[in-house]
């Protein structure tokens, strides 16, 4: 299956300081550490930037938009499993519309399973000599 690039691997490939912006900006721990709290200022200090404009700029980059994207995928993808399990301890319960949306979203995930599989064989397929 074709996988999502992770966070941590992208990040790893941007410039040093704009990578200490993203994870402070969207509190993004780093090896299992809290980020340090400090100010827009004391960043930017340690990131040797001199004006804002710097990290301004660098948000409307397509770099940073992909980073952020990737952030809310994993985001999504937590968000969707606390949905699901709430949605089924409410259709074991017995509420009718609980279990019409549990079947549903076992639908879209198949349906996206079954996707990700033929997406991962095209791709195997392009590979081949």
């Amino acid at each position: 299956m074709a996988e999502t690039e992770s966070l941590d691997k992208a990040l790893g490939r941007v410039h040093e300081k704009y990578r200490r912006y993203f994870r402070w900006k969207f509190n993004i721990p780093y090896k299992g550490q809290d980020v340090p709290e400090r100010t827009l200022e004391q960043l930017m200090k340690a990131s040797n930037v001199h004006n804002i404009s710097t990290f301004e700029a660098w948000e409307k980059t397509e770099e940073y938009q992909y980073l952020v994207n990737l952030m809310l995928a994993g985001k999504t993808a937590n968000d969707l499993i606390e949905i699901y399990e709430a949605v089924a301890d409410k259709a074991k319960k017995g509420d009718s519309k609980a279990v019409d949306t549990l079947l549903k979203l076992q639908k879209t995930i198949q349906s996206n399973l079954k996707r990700g599989k033929a997406e991962s064989q095209e791709e195997e397929d392009d590979l081949e000599l």
